[in-house]
């Protein structure tokens, strides 16, 4: 079997990530989850990724089997929560855009993708939380990892 890493995604890349997007976007719909039904995201949102250096791609088998963008926060987005954050002040790494190629769904080819993917020690407390916000999402999902575990979802 040939390596398996993750590596900044370039525009030559674009070909290949954008059906992984399509792919994600209609498993999101077959399961009820309205997130991504309106056209994001898009051919501009991924450029704009690779653009501020954010986009990461999956590689198996040498091709491209999976898409995030990783950005170290502040991250606008959480700027305009409807809440508030209890603690603001610690720097922190936000994951968007998880995409994984329909040939390779389920079948967990990359372990511990949080401490490679933001390339800090796991901190088992950091860890532990970030299984809160598993599924932040306008919508409860369903639990396709491990369908019948019920996970405490923010």
């Amino acid at each position: 079997m040939s390596p398996i890493y993750i590596r900044q995604a370039t525009k030559n890349d674009l070909e290949q990530i954008m059906p992984i997007i399509d792919e994600a976007k209609k498993f999101l719909k077959e399961e009820g989850n309205p997130q991504w039904q309106s056209g994001y995201p898009d051919v501009e949102t991924i450029t704009a990724d690779i653009d501020d250096g954010v986009a990461w791609v999956l590689i198996v088998d040498q091709k491209i089997a999976g898409y995030t963008a990783i950005t170290d926060g502040p991250d606008p987005n959480y700027k305009k929560i409807d809440g508030k954050w209890e603690n603001d002040l610690d720097p922190y790494v936000a994951i968007h855009r998880v995409a994984i190629s329909d040939e390779y769904r389920g079948m967990h080819i990359y372990d511990d993708s949080v401490n490679i993917l933001t390339n800090f020690s796991v901190f088992p407390a950091q860890i532990e939380k970030l299984a809160d916000f598993a599924a932040v999402s306008p919508a409860q999902p369903k639990n396709t990892i491990v369908p019948n575990v019920d996970l405490n979802m923010f």
